[in-house]
């Protein structure tokens, strides 16, 4: 039973709101909304929005219900518009006129939290720091969140680290990540997860090993290994809290009741890693073989 008054663990993930990164049919408006609202009245009351598009999607739909005051929002530095047959494109550095942008577009005064994905100079990454912490000292900006895309920025930012949350993904196949959230909760992190489905890839493969190893009905697996993913990923020791996209509003009880259940048991977590060395062993024979094949047509190899 999912109770209302419990505050969750689980953040909606931005991608609800548009088409592009993920397998499931997207949302039309009125589930958007539906999907919100069902989040806040069960107790999922923190919102990611990762790009422009989410943003806008997110700001209407809160206005629309008049409770921005009951979300934590997350906004990234992703200035592309775009529709749902274009690409998302990819971060941009902060500028002083992206505040502005980033509230308009939320329809609100302030942001829970302000994420940096980090460049690839230095130089450009201390100005956009310095530019987020005006933003905070301001008001525009409750609290900073970086992705960590390399362990090494928890070193970097371990002497001084204006950032509060650390967030990168966290599923089956990403086997460094459990290492990588301990680094940043020694470091005074919260940590936030994302991907525990990888978009629903990575559930599709899980999936599919498992009717090949004729295991059951595929919707039978599918709910069965949703659930077994996502609290392998929310109950890591050092994961705080999981982002994750929800495009039906079914989902939401679903994940929750999740949630609910607890960690993994021993023999729920031996299901999936066998389930996931049996995906890897088939990709990396199949990887031989096209290089194998690429040996005998090349020349000279």
């Amino acid at each position: 039973m999912v109770s209302p008054l419990t505050v969750s663990p689980l953040i909606l993930g931005g991608h609800t709101f548009i088409s592009q990164l993920g397998n499931d049919p997207p949302a039309s408006e009125q589930q958007q909304r539906l999907i919100v609202e069902s989040c806040l009245d069960l107790g999922i009351r923190w919102f990611d929005t990762t790009y422009q598009p989410e943003r806008v999607a997110l700001g209407k739909v809160l206005h629309s219900l008049g409770r921005r005051g009951e979300a934590t929002i997350l906004a990234w530095n992703f200035f592309t518009d775009f529709t749902s047959d274009d690409p998302v494109g990819g971060p941009g550095c902060y500028v002083p006129a992206h505040i502005d942008t980033i509230l308009e577009q939320l329809q609100t005064s302030y942001v829970d939290c302000l994420v940096m994905v980090p460049s690839d100079h230095a130089e450009q990454n201390q100005r956009q720091q310095e530019l987020l912490l005006d933003w905070q000292r301001r008001g525009y900006v409750r609290s900073l969140g970086l992705w960590i895309s390399d362990p090494a920025i928890i070193e970097y930012n371990r002497s001084s680290n204006p950032f509060r949350y650390a967030i990168r993904p966290c599923n089956i196949a990403t086997d460094e990540a459990p290492a990588v959230f301990a680094a940043c909760k020694m470091a005074g992190w919260e940590t936030l997860a994302t991907s525990p489905f990888f978009r629903g890839w990575e559930l599709d493969r899980m999936v599919a090993e498992a009717s090949a190893c004729a295991l059951g009905p595929v919707e039978t697996l599918r709910s069965m290994l949703a659930d077994l993913m996502l609290r392998f990923t929310l109950f890591q020791p050092a994961v705080d809290r999981v982002i994750v996209a929800m495009r039906k509003p079914d989902w939401i009880r679903r994940n929750l009741e999740s949630v609910s259940r607890g960690p993994l048991t021993p023999e729920e977590h031996g299901l999936l890693r066998r389930l996931a060395a049996r995906r890897n062993r088939w990709w990396r024979r199949g990887l031989r073989r096209l290089r194998n094949a690429a040996r005998r047509v090349v020349p000279g190899h």
